[in-house]
């Protein structure tokens, strides 16, 4: 696959060994009740946007799959909630509905993430509580912490290969946007990283966060300082940092 057509997939997340064969299953083995996913809203700086997540689903005819999908971000369609996200077996963005969603792991760990509704409800942009993702935050603020994180952990993860080095360099992103943002609340840096750790954006997601850069000067200057250090970290430059590298400079400059 070229490095350009990167931008139509999403880079892979870690599975726990639960799901090691999950995405051999075979896109004629999984069910056909699912939506191919509209525009959607450009901006893709949704909390839930670049969250790797693996989903049980039931079709209308009761037939159960499992996939691994990034999430995209909700939406609202008749009196409907869809998470619109990139399913990783059907390589395409789908949209599924809230209420055939039965359970939710983290593909990480393989614990269960689920009261479903509970879950997807710290996301609801039109819901902000202690018990969602603010980390202290104004909505604002963590719009533009979100977009960096996606941002970071696909540079870190479009090789393949998630160094602890490239998780110390994000590490080191997320206080210098703290300090630069002169922001009161204690910074929850474990929860932060834990956040990041779950994240595998697709290009699509990593080019609209650049595009919300290069209208920000500090985002702008924190990225690419950020992107660059991330890129040398693990001391090994491989292909595809190489060409995004040069594509940063480009839209950025």
């Amino acid at each position: 696959m070229g490095l350009r057509e990167q931008v139509h997939n999403a880079v892979m997340p870690r599975l726990h060994a639960r799901f090691a064969n999950l995405l051999k299953i075979g896109v004629d083995q999984i069910d056909e009740d699912d939506h191919e996913a509209d525009a959607g809203d450009e901006s893709l700086s949704s909390d839930i946007s670049g969250l790797s997540l693996i989903i049980e689903y039931e079709d209308a005819a009761g037939k159960t799959s499992q996939r691994v999908i990034t999430c995209r971000q909700l939406q609202v369609r008749a009196d409907k909630s869809y998470v619109q996200a990139y399913c990783h077996h059907r390589r395409a963005h789908r949209s599924f509905r809230l209420d055939r969603v039965i359970e939710i792991f983290d593909p990480r760990t393989g614990e269960t993430l689920s009261p479903v509704d509970a879950f997807f409800a710290q996301f609801d942009p039109n819901k902000v509580t202690k018990s969602g993702l603010s980390w202290g935050l104004s909505v604002r603020q963590r719009a533009d912490l979100v977009s960096l994180l996606n941002a970071l952990v696909f540079l870190a993860r479009c090789d393949r290969d998630f160094h602890p080095a490239e998780v110390e360099s994000i590490e080191a992103t997320v206080v210098k946007f703290w300090l630069e943002r002169e922001i009161a609340e204690d910074c929850e840096i474990e929860d932060i990283l834990d956040y990041a750790e779950r994240l595998a954006p697709s290009g699509e997601i990593f080019w609209a966060a650049l595009h919300k850069f290069k209208t920000d000067e500090s985002l702008k200057r924190i990225f690419k300082t950020a992107a660059m250090q991330l890129i040398a970290a693990d001391d090994v430059i491989q292909k595809e940092e190489t060409y995004w590298a040069i594509e940063i400079e480009d839209f950025l400059k």
